[in-house]
């Protein structure tokens, strides 16, 4: 199963909802997938939004030859500590806390937590200990918010 292409199949019908998709990820073995979506809408996410979207999906899945049967389906939304899916997410999040896992110049992978200070084209800026960081899409593994206390 692709995500990309799932999402393309899904996107127009949970759009009618009046959510979007935030991300959708496969967990488990290839014979006993898990398939989690993620919905988000302005107004938060609601059990009933995900318990409807997750009947709808599984309808439309059902009705795709390609995808097969053998996976259980989970409709949830981002949660407060979301893991970003896509580039362009990051940019809502200007002035937040981010922990971000990536591939250093030394070839290991390296956990920060810092303060999204801005976005371009190819990465993402964190500031972490007075210091600035820049760091590109291509070498985030993952990406989520991180909660502060307030």
């Amino acid at each position: 199963m692709d995500s990309r292409h799932i999402e393309q199949i899904l996107a127009k019908d949970i759009n009618s909802f009046g959510c979007h998709i935030w991300g959708i990820e496969f967990s488990g073995k290839i014979t006993n997938q898990t398939l989690r979506v993620f919905i988000d809408k302005d107004s938060g996410i609601s059990i009933d939004d995900c318990e409807a979207v997750s009947k709808h999906i599984s309808r439309v899945l059902e009705s795709e030859e390609e995808i097969g049967d053998d996976y259980s389906l989970e409709v949830s939304s981002p949660g407060l500590d979301r893991k970003f899916f896509k580039d362009s997410q990051y940019d809502n999040y200007l002035g937040h806390t981010l922990k971000v896992k990536f591939l250093g110049n030394d070839g290991k992978f390296m956990t920060i937590k810092g303060l999204l200070l801005r976005t371009s084209k190819e990465s993402i800026f964190l500031e972490d200990n007075n210091t600035e960081l820049e760091i590109y899409f291509k070498t985030i593994k993952k990406g989520s918010l991180e909660i502060t206390e307030v």
